[in-house]
């Protein structure tokens, strides 16, 4: 009994310690990232400005006054896609029908496993968008859902946009 108690310590404190290194368990994340509008600066896939989100697609204009329409760019919000793991949102940034850039404006962060596999992804994602010009994205192996929810809501984003 008295090498029993340390062996069952032991096991517990390794268990712990391998859930939380899983991302199963992780005392200093927030319960549900549902409002997480960090913008991912997507080439270099750190966390830039924060914009707000809608539920909906949404069109913006934005680019010169004058007569130079042709190199004016707008945005296009894809509407929030919910994954197994959370919310993806993206923004579409168009240039005449060019895609030139995808804003991500939520993705899962509510553990550390998925902050550490979005951190990989998202940067590959935009990657693949914008060298398409379309949401017919390969995706990311190991960040199945995010990619699905990322190209769901590029092309609604894309079709809105038209």
């Amino acid at each position: 009994m008295k090498k029993a108690l340390p062996a069952i310590a032991v096991s517990a404190a390794g268990l712990t310690w391998l859930l939380h290194a899983q991302g199963l368990i992780d005392a200093s994340a927030p319960s549900k990232s549902t409002n997480a509008a960090t913008s991912l600066s997507t080439n270099r896939g750190t966390p830039g400005a924060t914009t707000t989100t809608s539920a909906s697609p949404t069109t913006t204009q934005a680019g010169t006054t004058g007569p130079t329409s042709a190199t004016a760019s707008r945005t296009s919000d894809g509407p929030t896609i919910d994954t197994r793991y959370g919310p993806v949102q993206v923004e579409a940034v168009l240039q005449g029908s060019k895609l030139i850039d995808v804003k991500v404006l939520q993705y899962p962060t509510d553990r550390r496993k998925s902050q550490e596999i979005n951190d990989q992804a998202l940067p590959l994602l935009h990657d693949q968008a914008v060298s398409a010009q379309s949401a017919q994205i390969d995706g990311v192996s190991g960040a199945t859902y995010t990619s699905s929810g990322y190209a769901q809501s590029l092309q609604a984003g894309l079709d809105q946009a038209k």
